[in-house]
């Protein structure tokens, strides 16, 4: 079996492969970013071939409290991993409040900024977390 590192590119994986590590970098962000409190259940997260626009990597829906990752929008695992991050910092954001109607540019809106910092802290640790995991028996 061929081992697999950030620069693995996705459409070299399987379906089945892609979700085992995004579920593991799910549940690391559960446990090391932690869960939206205003919310009363634990998000669920779902891995689809691609959305319609190809520039679409993950979203974050915070009226069900669910995240998408179009997994063959994304080049590799390296990308796979920060998707991840980025929607779960939005899952941790008080969406409903005055910043996400922010009309000026996505790329200046307060939570785009907090989420692209947050893959920026968190995604090196958690792939060092996982990798073992990913790794195992290869």
């Amino acid at each position: 079996m061929k081992r697999i590192y950030l620069n693995t590119r996705i459409d070299s994986l399987s379906r089945r492969e892609v979700a085992r590590i995004g579920n593991m970098a799910f549940n690391w962000c559960r446990k090391y970013m932690g869960t939206n409190n205003r919310k009363h259940w634990l998000p669920k997260w779902y891995f689809s071939r691609w959305d319609s626009d190809p520039k679409v990597c993950g979203e974050y829906d915070d009226e069900t409290n669910e995240l998408f990752i179009y997994y063959r929008n994304l080049t590799d695992v390296r990308e796979l991993i920060a998707t991840i991050v980025h929607e779960w910092q939005h899952q941790l954001q008080p969406l409903r409040t005055q910043y996400y109607k922010y009309k000026g540019p996505y790329a200046r809106n307060p939570f785009e900024i907090e989420a692209v910092q947050a893959e920026r802290f968190y995604s090196k640790p958690l792939w060092e977390t996982v990798k073992k995991k990913v790794n195992r028996g290869k």
